[in-house]
């Protein structure tokens, strides 16, 4: 987990610092929920990728691999605990991501531009 979030966070506060400085201002409601979707669509699919691209390298030399995870898909049990798993993360940084570009964006855009 931390090695996906990191970036994803480090990511966020960079394309905050590029919006401040060009527009001079916070995020507006439309302009934070737009980053805060935006941010979990790229997140979720960078992740969709590392996982087929991981199955695809390591299936190559062993094809059970694969066979073998798309039984797992099949279980009730193993996909309640990757939903629980993919909750876990999603949520937070989501909540993160919408708190960070909303009253934190603000608190950033008066230091930075010494609004009162």
């Amino acid at each position: 987990g931390i090695l996906t979030a990191v970036p994803y966070l480090g990511a966020m506060i960079f394309v905050l610092f590029r919006f401040l400085k060009k527009e001079r201002r916070a995020p507006t409601v439309p302009e934070k929920k737009k980053f805060t979707l935006g941010f979990t669509l790229i997140f979720w699919g960078y992740n969709l990728c590392g996982v087929l691209f991981g199955l695809f390298l390591f299936s190559r030399k062993d094809p059970e691999i694969l066979q073998n995870f798309m039984l797992y898909l099949k279980q009730p049990q193993f996909l309640s605990i990757m939903v629980i798993m993919l909750l876990m993360l999603a949520i937070p940084l989501y909540l993160i991501t919408y708190w960070f570009y909303g009253k934190q964006a603000q608190r950033m855009a008066n230091k930075m531009f010494n609004v009162s």
